[in-house]
């Protein structure tokens, strides 16, 4: 007899719980008019320019660039480390959104280990956290492919963690044990262009949306609020591969700054934003790859190109004039009369 109003009591209260949920992701709604494309945080192809160089991006490692097609973190060989990371700190805008696409594949059966996105105070700094450092500060978002400890989630999976400088990445569990999300997404191996999506609502919320089902719709892998990150930190992705290995690609990095009623007036980027995505006037009509040293950027590159120039110039102008030397002696010479 009291199991009916027992019952009824547990529902009232699940509805209630599911409620407040809703409530708290709508309280901060994003909306495509709050945003404001900034563009040194994003990344279009070609990539680099005709000097092979990137204005806003570092890459290294096994990192390269096939140009106007993908910037390749790492290749699908085992034991690989790479990295891509934005050269200014993110100070403004304080409420951002970072969108990418990305490809994983490779093809074998024994693949891994996937890549991460990264919102740290640190920058560069190679690790053993899908290529980056342990003990970071900031935000990690983990697109993980290959399972090392015993869990029951379903992988690939995506994990996101706040480290606070101190607390290490506990691959035991796969992030799991200080997870502040995560969700299975079926990422890997897909003929189409995957999208995901972080946000964050300064000293209020992150969010992880993903797009892998070819669809053009967004669905949320996690929410976490009353989440407050460094306010100076840095976008970087990264990625390795030990025995299982597999290509991560990423095709296109998109990012915007959040302004409403939930952000109040900011600052605008120190550079000159726009509400188009504009992509860089560039032409390159090659796909031949860059490959990027571990140490160097695409920087570097270029001086490469401008040392083969002044050789190239060098030499030209030395074939010139011995040409034009041999030419005038024969000219001025004395002519033989003999006829025999």
């Amino acid at each position: 007899m009291h199991l009916f109003p027992t019952l009824l009591q547990a529902f009232a209260s699940l509805t209630l719980l599911c409620t407040i949920a809703s409530a708290d992701e709508a309280r901060f709604e994003v909306k495509d008019s709050d945003l404001t494309y900034v563009e040194h945080f994003s990344m279009q192809p070609p990539y680099v320019d005709e000097y092979l160089m990137s204005r806003y991006w570092d890459f290294g490692g096994n990192a390269y660039v096939d140009i106007n097609r993908f910037v390749r973190i790492t290749p699908n060989r085992q034991s690989m480390k790479g990295w891509v990371w934005a050269r200014m700190p993110v100070v403004n805008p304080k409420s951002w959104v970072c969108e990418f696409e990305f490809k994983v594949h490779g093809g074998d059966r024994l693949f891994g280990d996937g890549f991460a996105f990264w919102y740290t105070t640190g920058r560069k700094q190679v690790g053993d956290v899908f290529g980056g450092a342990d003990r970071f500060d900031g935000l990690g978002v983990f697109f993980d492919t290959y399972t090392n400890g015993r869990n029951r989630a379903i992988f690939p999976l995506i994990t996101g963690m706040i480290g606070d400088g101190m607390t290490k990445y506990d691959e035991s569990t796969d992030g799991q044990s200080n997870a502040i999300g995560s969700c299975t997404a079926q990422f890997r191996e897909k003929e189409y262009v995957t999208r995901a999506k972080v946000i964050y609502v300064e000293n209020k919320m992150v969010q992880v949306f993903i797009d892998v089902d070819g669809l053009g719709t967004w669905k949320n892998c996690f929410t976490k609020n009353d989440v407050t990150l460094p306010e100076r930190g840095y976008f970087g992705f990264t990625s390795h591969t030990g025995d299982a290995a597999d290509n991560h690609d990423l095709i296109r990095i998109m990012t915007y700054q959040i302004e409403n009623e939930h952000t109040g007036k900011q600052e605008p980027p120190s550079s000159q934003p726009t509400r188009v995505d504009r992509r860089p006037d560039i032409n390159l009509k090659t796909n031949t790859p860059v490959p990027l040293s571990a140490q160097g950027t695409s920087s570097g590159a270029s001086y490469v190109w401008y040392g083969v120039l002044v050789v190239f110039i060098i030499l030209a102008v030395g074939g010139i004039g011995a040409a034009a030397f041999v030419a005038y002696s024969k000219m001025n010479s004395p002519k033989s009369y003999k006829r025999f």
